[in-house]
């Protein structure tokens, strides 16, 4: 097959390596693809692929996306639901979106008669509601990560990963950490406009909190005991999975498909319960390495980078046989 891959950014965010992996998983199965996408950090991790700069005019973006269409058997568009719009051949949408009161409006707008990839069961659920029916849950695959030695901590290390930006929920993180009055550490990772913010919130609560920065995931990830991701809002949390996958214990907040990612391999609760939760765990390493080992077969089964490609494979090919057969 050829396929163009629509991207309306290229910075390192979850958006851009979902579909990267996705893109390498394609060209490893033989399928020709092309990345559509604005300049930008990101285009690093489709170097495999070809590429085409996507102009920053909208009107400019839908002819180009019409007259490359004539080169491709489909279009995959990543989060740009803006572009989702007849161009002549079939088209796969995966809305990597929030869902605040805007982005359901705009999906349900847009998506209403292109077939759409949802991560998670509770994404295909909000879409049904919308009146959105093409439905197919295809969850996120990371790559297996390489087999990295946990460091033993004297004190607990409670690690979180990602954007330092409000929907992740550091701010009620510090708060609930410091009702916990056992000994920990808790390390921060990532980068983000909130930062110096969140560092002196952690100061004035008297947090032992440590931010670190841009790091590499699986090294990072290494050094902890327990991963935290207290979102208030998630599309899927790629950096769950990727605890999940290193064997440690996690606790989530219960916020859209997260409580279906750990399902029982992790604690998924309600923000006011996240230090109840972690001192749980803080206090019973058996509980910590059950739950650890539980979250690794559970990457294992449901989150293979290998079977997220060949579920999308074969959900193009489906898409491919339903335009020719109609048309």
């Amino acid at each position: 097959m050829k396929i163009l891959q629509v991207l309306p950014y290229a910075e390192n965010g979850g958006t851009e390596k979902a579909a990267a992996l996705l893109t390498e998983g394609l060209i490893t199965l033989g399928h020709k693809v092309t990345i559509l996408a604005p300049k930008g950090p990101a285009l690093k991790l489709f170097s495999e692929a070809e590429y085409l700069e996507l102009p920053l005019n909208l009107i400019k973006r839908y002819s180009l996306i019409r007259q490359a269409a004539a080169d491709f058997d489909l279009v995959h568009i990543h989060a740009a639901r803006e572009l989702v719009r007849e161009y002549g051949l079939p088209i796969v949408f995966t809305p990597h979106a929030y869902y605040n009161r805007l982005d359901a409006w705009m999906v349900k707008l847009f998506a209403r008669q292109v077939d759409v990839v949802c991560f998670t069961n509770w994404e295909a659920s909000l879409l049904k509601s919308l009146g959105i029916n093409k439905t197919h849950v295809i969850p996120n695959g990371i790559k297996e990560p390489p087999i990295l030695e946990h460091t033993t901590n004297a004190v607990p290390r409670i690690g979180y990963l990602g954007r330092l930006t409000k929907d992740k929920g550091i701010d009620l993180l510090l708060k609930e950490m410091a009702k916990v009055n056992l000994p920990y550490e808790l390390v921060i990772a990532g980068e983000g406009k909130l930062e110096e913010d969140l560092k002196q919130m952690a100061k004035e609560l008297n947090v032992p909190a440590h931010f670190v920065g841009r790091v590499e995931p699986y090294s990072f990830l290494a050094t902890i005991d327990i991963f935290v991701l207290p979102s208030k809002t998630e599309t899927f949390g790629l950096a769950l999975v990727e605890a999940m996958a290193t064997g440690l214990p996690c606790v989530t907040s219960n916020v859209c498909g997260l409580p279906e990612i750990v399902a029982d391999t992790g604690l998924a609760v309600p923000h006011s319960r996240l230090s109840l939760s972690i001192t749980k765990l803080l206090v019973d390493e058996n509980l910590r390495k059950e739950l650890g080992t539980k979250a690794r077969a559970r990457f294992l089964v449901n989150y293979s980078f290998l079977e997220m490609v060949k579920a999308t494979e074969k959900l193009y090919r489906e898409v491919i046989t339903k335009e020719t057969t109609n048309s």
